[in-house]
């Protein structure tokens, strides 16, 4: 049994149909994804269309990442919608082929807002961005949940690894640091998708091209 952390996929939907096919997931894995599903890339619909299909085979656990939570502001306030826009936001509703998003099916609201905001093993900590180093997990403020950059962070006081994404690594390399793992590999910039397997630090990656590697964590 594999637990399974999939970096920020922003749409890149050719890439996780790849990395899926070539990790292989199994019913019996906890696959963890760590948000940004949308933005940016070709397919944020279809993105989406997958991890809903995998949920009804797979354990999958599905974070939100700062691109889900400024779509849902984009829908209450002009200027966070311009915000959103500015950010990736029309590839979205192009993928939808939607002019607005109140013509979004409430499916996809339904899955966003059933999104987590960390999920924590024996010896990590997965959340999309970042921790407060002295707050209680259950007490992390959003800002540092979705927002924070892996290097403005510091280790965590329960002494467990943070595996995040949401700093894209445009050398298409996972960054480790002591207290923390980076996962973000550029997948919507001409990089890679990344799966990290927490036990054995092995790690896959695929790419919009459908080509795909593989490598240890150094």
């Amino acid at each position: 049994m594999r637990t399974l952390v999939i970096g920020d996929i922003h749409g890149s939907l050719s890439a996780l149909k790849a990395l899926g096919e070539y990790v292989d997931f199994a019913p019996d894995d906890t696959i963890v994804t760590l948000g940004d599903y949308i933005d940016r890339g070709p397919n944020s619909k279809g993105v989406l269309d997958y991890l809903i299909e995998l949920r009804k085979s797979h354990q999958l656990i599905t974070l939100k990442g700062n691109h889900e939570v400024m779509m849902v502001n984009a829908r209450d306030s002009e200027q966070e919608r311009y915000f959103w826009l500015l950010n990736g936001g029309e590839a979205t509703l192009d993928s939808f082929r939607a002019a607005n998003l109140k013509y979004i099916d409430p499916v996809y609201w339904d899955f966003i807002a059933s999104c987590g905001r960390y999920y924590e093993t024996g010896h990590h900590i997965i959340a999309h961005a970042g921790l407060e180093p002295e707050t209680d997990l259950a007490l992390q403020d959003d800002r540092n949940l979705y927002w924070r950059r892996i290097l403005e962070t510091e280790p965590h006081k329960s002494g467990k690894t943070l595996v995040c994404g949401h700093t894209p690594q445009k050398n298409g390399v996972p960054l480790v640091l002591d207290h923390a793992i980076c996962i973000d590999t550029f997948a919507c910039g001409g990089g890679w998708l990344t799966c990290l397997d927490l036990n054995t630090h092995q790690y896959w990656q695929a790419n919009q091209k459908g080509e795909t590697r593989k490598n240890t964590l150094d």
